[in-house]
């Protein structure tokens, strides 16, 4: 069955699953009388609709933010069941239009997903949600004397989910190689919404906190 853009029930149902909906929910569909906010979120969508050349243009109307995985799910399942089209998106750094919606497709971004949960000081792997940037991840380990094997001139703004999405490289390749060499686990959603661990370090805290993790070292 061909996919089909979001509605305003549709965003009525990411309301009653998302923790922070009036955070979590950008959207140009006609959920209120007040075009003042529709026009700002009209504004703020344009920059999900683009990539970073400004040459890749979507025409989303609605961006989701979810907090952690289980919000990730429960989204991906619902667009699964109803066959509405989701483009994932960490930075939004692409050169390529890798992350931007070719059509009406719902907008996934991981920008809220951004916490640090720890570096383990004996392993040196460190565990974090899949928006964190780069940059703030680079600090952390610099402040617990180890060093992050991946450093790229988008740092300040790409996410580590991006990163490891697309393998990357940067200066320290040919020193370290490959990002993918150094994950050492992830929590995956699938598109129709089923969590899979991969190789997860069994840690009751974080699993309750349900966040999508990466462990890199």
């Amino acid at each position: 069955s061909a996919l089909r853009s979001p509605t305003s029930n549709d965003v009525k149902f990411f309301r009653s699953i998302l923790s922070r909906p009036n955070r979590s929910i950008l959207t140009t569909l006609p959920t209120s009388s007040d075009s003042k906010e529709d026009e700002e979120a009209s504004q703020e969508l344009a920059r999900y609709n683009r990539d970073w050349t400004n040459h890749y243009r979507g025409c989303s109307s609605l961006v989701l933010r979810p907090r952690n995985s289980r919000e990730v799910s429960s989204i991906l399942r619902y667009c699964h069941e109803n066959f509405i089209g989701v483009v994932p998106q960490a930075g939004n750094t692409s050169l390529c239009g890798g992350a931007t919606p070719l059509q009406d497709e719902v907008i996934l971004s991981l920008e809220d997903m951004n916490t640090i949960h720890y570096i383990d000081k004996h392993s040196g792997i460190l565990v974090c949600d899949a928006g964190c940037i780069l940059q703030n991840l680079h600090e952390y380990a610099n402040k617990h004397g180890y060093l992050l094997p991946l450093d790229i001139g988008s740092k300040g703004t790409c996410q580590i989910g991006g990163n490891v999405n697309t393998n990357a490289g940067g200066q320290y390749f040919f020193r370290f190689g490959g990002l993918h060499g150094t994950v050492m686990g992830l929590e995956v959603v699938l598109p129709d919404g089923r969590l899979m661990h991969l190789n997860m370090k069994n840690d009751d805290d974080i699993v309750d906190d349900g966040a999508t993790q990466q462990q890199s070292r």
